[in-house]
């Protein structure tokens, strides 16, 4: 959580959000959530003021946190999934909302809140919604074994959150006698929602969503969470009759909304600023997920909780061995499991990397460029590729050795990377051939970078084996533009690199259409 809300500062300052009036709502929101919860905390108003006020404070967040999910929902540049899910987080959201009318009106209009009413189905089909939603999001084709990973993982959370809802809530449900048979199946419907929420949240946080929504998926899943908190406060305080409105849970109900649409707010300036079609998610794994972890230490620490008055023997020192013999398995499976990632983190590395130049290995320059090209053609999109050649590159192998030429390759990729962006792809098409790929550039602008590439290469000769030898390229430089597929693009940058060669070398060429 902590890596998500860095990446969405930084994200935020770069950009400048105070030109975005979907994130000064948010803001707005924010400050109305922040008021709402230091009113709470101070105990301002009897109980009738308490109850009219915090009913009456969810009616307008629920209905514009409803409001800024439909809207990530119709932002075009998403893909069709993403587009439904946020359709469908909204739709719960309004559900909700519409519970919170009902039984605002039933507790301040009519001074009672029965149970059960209307409102508990509105409230209950928020659920359901929720975890259709949830389910929505696009995820990348996995093999078999990780599949079956994700769902014993999944498993395991949801047998820790069922073991405290079954403390909390489910428990104390089953062991009353004097409530009848719709009350009691209504009152065990909300936890069990509850255990529904815990699925959705496992489902979102252990799969690896795609860039551009996984920030938003991460603020949307603590808000989820959040939501459980006060769902599982409220059912073990009603059980006691305990609560009413104005009580703490209603803070966390309220930074629940308020995180859900400060997700989808982030979805829509994602969406806004880099138009990514539906593609897969990441596969790379650059950490083991600790979410399984902690789901058993929780489980271990209901067990404590439940068990702290029981005779210390026999059942004390066999909980103790328990929790002692699976702390130091659990220790040893993650000791192991960072070891296999470092593994596969090299494996990775080796097969997108050139070994020599540090640039893009052909292959996956290609895996990535197709992407770019896709979504270019797409929504409309700038895409410009430069070939870039070395100059009597076969003179220099031949007079000084490989070596010399070697060094003169990664010579002229570090000169060709210091000038180019984060986001542009550098790749090694063969042999002294370099390929780039500058996505949102078009012809003039890519011929520039070009020109200043070559410069940057011709600029500082190179020593080496106490020879001075000065280095010179050729390039050039197509685009998506009459291109109707990447490899034809590609192929229009070698000819225009050729067109450069017979020029004179030293110089760019730009492919004619």
């Amino acid at each position: 959580m902590a890596t998500t809300v860095g990446t969405l500062q930084r994200s935020l300052f770069r950009e400048g959000w105070w030109r975005d009036r979907g994130w000064l709502t948010t803001i707005a929101l924010g400050i109305f959530a922040l008021g709402f919860i230091f009113w709470l905390f101070i105990g301002w108003g009897g109980p009738d003021h308490r109850t009219l006020i915090s009913d009456l404070a969810f009616l307008p967040m629920g209905l514009a946190v409803s409001a800024i999910c439909y809207r990530a929902g119709k932002q075009q540049a998403l893909g069709a999934k993403t587009r439904r899910a946020w359709l469908l987080v909204g739709l719960a959201v309004l559900c909700w909302w519409l519970g919170d009318v009902l039984w605002s009106f039933y507790e301040v209009a009519l001074g009672k809140a029965p149970f059960p009413s209307p409102a508990d189905a509105a409230y209950l089909l928020f659920y359901p919604t929720l975890l259709m939603g949830l389910l929505s999001f696009p995820s990348a084709p996995n093999s078999r074994a990780v599949r079956a990973t994700f769902w014993l993982d999944t498993a395991t959370i949801l047998v820790s959150g069922w073991m405290v809802v079954w403390y909390f809530v489910l428990g104390p449900i089953a062991l009353a006698h004097d409530a009848d048979l719709l009350t009691t199946t209504l009152s065990s419907a909300y936890p069990i929602g509850d255990l529904v929420i815990i699925f959705g949240i496992a489902y979102v946080l252990l799969r690896r969503p795609r860039e551009g929504s996984r920030e938003a998926l991460g603020l949307l899943a603590a808000g989820v969470a959040s939501l459980l908190v006060a769902d599982l406060a409220f059912g073990h305080l009603s059980l006691r009759n305990a609560y009413q409105g104005g009580d703490w849970p209603d803070a966390f109900w309220m930074i629940a909304l308020f995180l859900m649409g400060c997700a989808a707010q982030y979805q829509v300036w994602t969406a806004a600023r880099q138009r990514h079609e539906e593609a897969p998610a990441e596969t790379e794994i650059k950490s083991a997920s600790m979410l399984p972890y902690a789901a058993v230490a929780l489980g271990y620490a209901m067990l404590f909780f439940a068990g702290r008055h029981a005779a210390a023997y026999p059942i004390g020192g066999l909980i103790a061995g328990a929790v002692a013999v699976t702390a130091v398995v659990l220790a040893r499976q993650l000791t192991v499991m960072n070891e296999n990632i470092k593994l596969v983190g090299k494996l990775h590395e080796l097969a997108t990397t050139d070994s020599l130049t540090g640039s893009l290995t052909r292959r996956h320059f290609f895996d990535l460029a197709h992407r770019e090209f896709s979504r270019a053609k797409r929504y409309d999109r700038k895409l410009s590729a430069i070939m870039i050649d070395i100059d009597f590159f076969k003179a220099i192998n031949d007079q000084y050795g490989h070596a010399t030429g070697d060094e003169a390759l990664r010579a002229v990729v570090t000169r060709s990377r210091h000038n180019l962006r984060e986001i542009d792809l550098l790749g090694r098409y063969g042999g002294d051939e370099l390929v780039i790929l500058m996505p949102e550039v078009g012809l003039r602008d890519a011929t520039r970078a070009a020109e200043r590439l070559i410069a940057a290469v011709a600029e500082t000769p190179i020593i080496t084996n106490e020879h001075q030898i000065n280095l010179s390229a050729s390039a050039g430089v197509a685009t998506v533009e009459d291109s109707p597929d990447l490899q034809t693009m590609i192929r229009r940058a070698d000819v225009a690199l050729y067109e450069a060669k017979q020029a004179g070398r030293n110089c760019v060429r730009t492919a004619n259409k």
